[in-house]
């Protein structure tokens, strides 16, 4: 039977747009775009970014600032006004997705209790990934990526795209510190086979940064991450309402780690702390600013963030290190050079 194409799937009218005589850099579409760490990365890959949506205005202003060039569309997905976007001329595209991922990290749910809303929640974002997956896989692209965390509903989602379309899905479970992001950062990336396999061929303990070779003007000698407890465990014969774990409050001296290593992962709504320590004890702390925590996270030092600190911790947080979008897209970039 034969496979029906992205534009009969949703019922859409293409658009048929000429291709640009500018250059024969490949051209990417960037979908949960954020404050925009894959347009940024692929840009210093050598492409040419074209398109950006996301549902957060303010955002999608951040990455207007810094990519002013770019369309950008404020649109809650699923969208058909978002996927018409896409060309269908011919020309080679990239198209890269980066559902929201709060409802499957472990990080968020190790303490859910199970109730019908959160199962609802994690189905909706589950649905959300396979959505981007159908949408990318018929639409026709050069070639896709996904940037997901590392959870058994994503892997069985991309277990079943990969059965409906043979040999052109692919993902690995990668560390990024491996990858000289100046964190510990475990994401699976998924896309087609080639790109994933020079993610993993890179990959090596040989390229790890640690913070103090990102960060030379340190405020402390160790990175303590946004977590406010040290030792969890499992709360017997618990009741409705309650809990699955019973947890002990860290103090500042707990879950720290030295500026000589890669950081924790960077989260957007638990900034992490510079402590100064002394024979094991914390005598000082600072909180990171947003433009220490952009660095870990590989954005260039003159990237504009937003003034409210709330915001720039949020956006930063939840971005994809540019530096992976780099690594991924460069021979992909080069290859269309070429042409």
């Amino acid at each position: 039977m034969r496979q029906l194409s992205l534009f009969e799937a949703f019922a859409i009218e293409p658009s048929v747009r000429t291709v640009s005589i500018d250059d024969n850099k490949l051209e990417v579409y960037d979908f949960f775009t954020g404050a925009g760490g894959f347009s940024t990365g692929a840009e210093q890959a050598g492409c040419r970014v074209v398109y950006a949506c996301d549902a957060c205005p303010k955002a999608l202003e951040t990455h207007r600032r810094n990519h002013p060039h770019v369309r950008h569309q404020c649109v809650r997905l699923p969208d058909a006004a978002a996927v018409v976007q896409l060309p269908t001329d011919g020309r080679r595209y990239h198209v890269h997705c980066s559902p929201p991922c709060t409802k499957l990290s472990s990080i968020n749910r190790i303490n859910a209790f199970e109730t019908s809303s959160k199962t609802l929640q994690l189905a909706k974002a589950t649905d959300m990934v396979e959505w981007s997956l159908q949408m990318m896989l018929s639409s026709g692209c050069t070639s896709w990526s996904l940037e997901q965390v590392a959870s058994s509903e994503v892997i069985a989602t991309l277990k079943k795209a990969r059965r409906a379309y043979p040999g052109r899905v692919a993902w690995a479970r990668l560390d990024f510190a491996l990858l000289g992001v100046p964190q510990h950062r475990v994401r699976i990336i998924a896309g087609t086979p080639r790109l994933v396999a020079r993610l993993q061929r890179l990959s090596a303990r040989s390229r790890q940064r640690s913070v103090r070779n990102a960060i030379p003007n340190a405020r402390g000698n160790h990175v303590r991450h946004g977590c406010s407890y040290t030792k969890s465990w499992l709360r017997p014969n618990r009741k409705p309402g309650q809990t699955k774990y019973v947890t002990v409050k860290a103090s500042w001296s707990d879950n720290c780690r030295s500026i000589q290593k890669p950081a924790h992962t960077i989260r957007g709504r638990h900034a992490p702390t510079w402590v100064t320590m002394r024979n094991g004890k914390a005598i000082d702390h600072r909180v990171f600013l947003p433009h220490e925590m952009a660095v870990l996270q590989t954005f260039p030092r003159d990237y504009r963030l937003p003034t409210r600190k709330f915001d720039a911790y949020l956006q930063v947080g939840n971005a994809i290190p540019p530096l992976i979008a780099k690594l991924l897209l460069e021979d992909e970039a080069k290859l269309g050079a070429s042409r």
